[in-house]
């Protein structure tokens, strides 16, 4: 079982009696844990083989057997090539033939993501291509990235390669990189449209219902055999305990950037209140026009200095709202979070990143 962390440090920081509690309420309520956690995921593609294969021979157009009989799982902690380097720990390492797959699980999408994924494929390509003193190119250096947190357009799925933008002439065929809008299988789902093997393999990482992994699931070996880990693995205390631990360990570091933020937070609450009264002297003015003919000229007067003076504060409020959003999302914040907290639409919020 993969945790990611020593026996020792286990031991000090999970909490036995919340996992207990943990696990009481899922069973409950019917549910199991996400598998688009860190440690759900790593768990699941490891042990569910022939759900990884289905993933793979999307990907790799390979038949199934010829996967199942070349696959090899790898470390998830890629070598140090010097002493100054950093230990590189990816999500999945597999090889199947030629081809060197690394998948990762994107719960949220940060500054240096991007960067971060290209050089953990890169360094499992690097590593495989050497061999002794001599230099093998054949390698296919191929990422697949689980996102949750989508960045991209409507499409399910985007593949990404080395290419001219210009006249598309590509520079290399040995390094691809696909992302995977994990949502939208999803909402597929829930719409009742009929998936492939696939899709239903796909779709299945990001539910956590026990009846709707129980029907995606049904019929397919290798969904069947991930439903099954998914339920074992919900049932780990161990696994529960780290899941907590990393949920309370993001829950800190978000109150953290909160704290980092909180002197904007308040100067919005303020402006929202002086915004609220302005408004309330736009109201008031309208009624006073209404209700006092013969104060007409009076009334117009004040209902345009209120115009004015909400759209004077309006624009300090959206420049200190704009302000906020990008501190949020340069510590990680998800959008649905900015929007939460800030209340700027979605489609501004993305247009700051």
């Amino acid at each position: 079982m993969y945790t990611g962390y020593s026996e020792e440090f286990l031991e000090k920081m999970i909490n036995l009696k919340e996992a207990i509690k943990i696990r009481e309420e899922l069973i409950r309520k019917g549910e199991v844990l996400p598998a688009t956690e860190d440690v759900v995921f790593k768990n699941l593609i490891m042990e569910s083989r022939e759900f990884l294969i289905i993933i793979l021979e999307h990907f790799l157009g390979i038949d199934k057997e010829m996967i199942r009989n070349n696959m090899h799982l790898e470390n998830t902690t890629l070598p140090v090539s010097n002493a100054k380097e950093k230990k590189k720990v990816t999500d999945i390492i597999v090889r199947v033939e030629r081809n060197v797959v690394n998948l990762e699980m994107n719960a949220s999408y940060y500054k240096g993501l991007i960067n971060r994924n290209i050089d953990y494929i890169l360094k499992g390509k690097t590593e495989a291509n050497f061999s002794g003193e001599n230099y093998d190119d054949s390698y296919i250096g191929i990422q697949i990235n689980f996102d949750l947190d989508w960045q991209y357009d409507d499409r399910d799925i985007i593949k990404f390669i080395l290419m001219d933008p210009e006249r598309g002439i590509v520079l290399s065929e040995n390094l691809i990189i696909y992302n995977i809008n994990l949502l939208k299988f999803r909402e597929k789902y829930y719409n009742n449209d009929e998936l492939s093997e696939f899709e239903r393999a796909i779709t299945l990482l990001t539910l956590t219902k026990r009846e709707d992994i129980e029907k995606i699931s049904e019929g397919v070996e290798g969904l069947m055999e991930a439903k099954e880990e998914i339920k074992k693995l919900s049932d780990n205390l161990g696994i529960i305990g780290v899941y907590d631990y990393e949920k309370h360990k993001e829950w800190e570091w978000k109150q953290k950037a909160k704290e980092y933020v909180k002197d904007d937070l308040a100067l919005i609450d303020s402006l929202r209140e002086e915004n609220d009264l302005i408004m309330k002297q736009i109201e008031d003015g309208k009624k006073f026009i209404e209700e006092e003919k013969k104060s007409l000229e009076e009334g117009q007067k004040s209902l345009e200095e209120g115009q004015k003076s909400l759209e004077e504060k309006s624009k300090v409020f959206e420049k200190q709202l704009v302000s906020t959003a990008k501190k949020l999302l340069d510590n990680n914040f998800s959008i649905d979070e900015v929007m939460n907290i800030t209340g700027l639409s979605k489609v501004k919020v993305e247009s700051l990143k």
